[in-house]
């Protein structure tokens, strides 16, 4: 008996080398970019963190659900003096989450076709337009703001921030604030979420 478990744990043991470690599901990618440029992100579908990080640098942590679908996501940041562009395609159909750092102050222009953005801590303007899905812009201080628009084809527009609330087909909202920045939201069809936050 003893040497019937013997095999079956070397057996046991060689297939499982054989197999080797599991293959990694999640990657990143940084890039050198100084504070107050100009950041353009071009993103394929799936759901998306904007939020700020270090004082010098564009970086983006992703994952997916296995690791050949982590094989077929492109990546790229192109980077200036003072804009950037940032790539991501191929993703998959679902379950694609990614977390994109900026410098803390920087202009955002984001344009995707289907999925949610939320924008985090981020100073500066921002321009963002998503056909189908989820807009989310924290606001803790809507007082830098000047120009100020959000519209929805169909869905709703939550702007705690500037104490406005629609909801239904063509849903438009514009406002003149006493800031420098400028903030436009636009989805086709979903929601918007100017959330005022502490």
């Amino acid at each position: 008996m003893k040497s019937i478990a013997l095999f079956f744990l070397v057996i046991t043991a060689s297939i499982a080398a054989a197999a080797g470690p599991d293959k990694p599901t999640s990657a990143q990618v940084q890039e050198k970019f100084a504070s107050g440029g100009f950041v353009r992100l071009h993103l394929s579908p799936g759901g998306y963190t904007i939020k700020a990080g270090e004082s010098n640098a564009i970086q983006i942590s992703y994952r997916t659900s296995n690791a050949e679908q982590l094989s077929q996501v492109k990546v790229k940041i192109r980077a200036g003096a003072i804009s950037a562009d940032v790539f991501i395609s191929d993703t998959p159909h679902n379950n694609f989450q990614a977390t994109i750092e900026v410098p803390a102050r920087s202009d955002l222009r984001v344009r995707m076709f289907a999925g949610e953005v939320v924008i985090d801590g981020v100073e500066g303007d921002k321009d963002v337009e998503v056909d189908a899905g989820r807009i989310e812009i924290r606001i803790p201080r809507p007082d830098e703001y000047g120009h100020r628009d959000a519209s929805v084809r169909a869905g709703s527009i939550e702007a705690s921030a500037f104490n406005v609330s629609k909801g239904g087909l063509f849903r438009s909202w514009e406002q003149k604030g006493p800031g420098k920045y400028r903030l436009h939201a636009h989805v086709a069809t979903g929601e918007i979420n100017l959330s005022a936050t502490p």
